[in-house]
């Protein structure tokens, strides 16, 4: 492990602060890499390669200098990390005096070079997972993408399992956040940091999970048992919701794509969990592609190819041309299709009477010569025409 320049200065800074001595940092080298002497930087220091070579504790008395070539009076300590010497500290004065001291900013060093090390670890683990999300959901790919297995081997994640996409849109905690703390590249990373460990941390996240944010959205690959019943999945996503920022009114609507049994379907329930999201309204903030209404919808979208596009050409056009006039037609057939033609239920929800309701139907048949009340074939295509139209 090599320790970074920066951070070694900052140390440096940081301790002589407490310890009012010069302190210094060297490498494996025995090379001094920080420094509150700044013209020794870059210099040999004898006294810190023994204590690489020896993994002790070298002092050194002011009648001993000659035996250290770029050494001056002092305690030179090893840093240890993971079991491993990874540089020495130094601390200026006569051993007798500076043991304790020594002792005090080895600890120090070695204290802060893990708290910032494990961060870095944790940054680029997180990289990791948003660059293997983009290579597996936002672009359609293989299971023998080499980019998509190089990360999922840098992960170790078996690809092999079936997982689920899971989205749910944080925008809201990063505007409030961003309100409190001002908007910046610092504050967004933060907010990302402590989204990622607090789903980490809850405890239902398995080994061969993967989240990431990406664009303001927490997307989550969830491995899971084939067969798992459709209320358990919904059920976990809610609770990942709840591991999310509160305080304010957010309520972080969620979309569920379908199980990928391979890699090469991350990208479809990546699509389908985005269309989930667009559907969540009122209560109903956490959608799922198995959901019948959202099922049918996404199949009907998915059936309007350029091929299908082209042979409603007309039907559509004429479809469109009379939506002009009769603006009320599309939440209409809207409110009938999501209500599955109750009637009653579908005019209530419109805030209309029967009546009313029935006289649009005929209206719309009569303008159109579509009958969805009565005939499925034109129910079918009053659904694709209603998508076609971007409704």
């Amino acid at each position: 492990m090599i320790i970074p320049v920066e951070l070694a200065q900052k140390i440096v800074d940081s301790a002589m602060c407490l310890v009012h001595r010069n302190v210094n940092i060297m490498n494996r080298e025995g090379i001094i890499i920080a420094t509150g002497h700044p013209h020794r930087l870059n210099t040999f220091h004898k006294g810190a390669l023994d204590v690489i070579e020896t993994g002790s504790v070298i002092e050194i008395f002011p009648h001993e200098l000659t035996l250290y070539p770029g050494a001056l009076q002092g305690i030179n300590l090893p840093i240890v990390l993971d079991g491993q010497v990874v540089g020495v500290v130094g601390v200026f004065g006569n051993p007798d005096e500076v043991r304790d001291t020594g002792r005090l900013v080895k600890t120090i060093t070695e204290l802060i070079l893990e708290r910032d090390l494990l961060q870095i670890e944790l940054r680029t683990r997180n990289r990791l997972r948003e660059e293997l999300l983009e290579a597996a959901v936002t672009n359609p790919a293989s299971e023998q993408n080499p980019k998509l297995r190089r990360l999922a081997k840098a992960l170790r994640l078996n690809l092999a399992l079936p997982r689920i996409v899971v989205v749910i849109d944080i925008a809201a905690a990063q505007a409030r956040f961003a309100s409190e703390y001002g908007l910046s590249e610092l504050v967004s990373e933060r907010v990302e940091e402590s989204i990622l460990q607090n789903i980490a941390d809850g405890g239902f996240m398995a080994d061969d999970d993967v989240a990431a944010v990406l664009e303001e959205k927490l997307v989550i690959l969830k491995t899971l048992p084939d067969g798992q019943p459709h209320d358990e999945i919904v059920a976990w996503a809610e609770k990942a919701k709840r591991l999310l920022p509160a305080g304010g009114n957010e309520r972080y609507p969620a979309g569920i794509g379908a199980v990928a049994r391979t890699a090469a379907e991350y990208n479809p329930s990546f699509r389908q969990a985005l269309f989930c999201l667009k559907h969540c309204q009122g209560e109903r903030q956490t959608r799922f592609i198995k959901e019948k209404d959202l099922l049918v919808r996404y199949a009907s979208r998915e059936a309007l190819t350029p091929a299908a596009l082209l042979a409603l050409t007309d039907i559509r056009s004429h479809f469109c041309r009379v939506a002009q006039e009769n603006p009320e037609m599309k939440n209409t057939l809207d409110s009938l299709l999501n209500n599955n033609f109750d009637i009653n239920l579908a005019a209530a929800r419109l805030h209309i009477h029967r009546n009313t309701l029935l006289y649009r139907l005929t209206r719309i048949n009569a303008e159109t010569g579509l009958d969805p009340a009565h005939n499925t074939d034109d129910l079918i295509l009053c659904r694709l025409l209603l998508d076609a139209s971007g409704d």
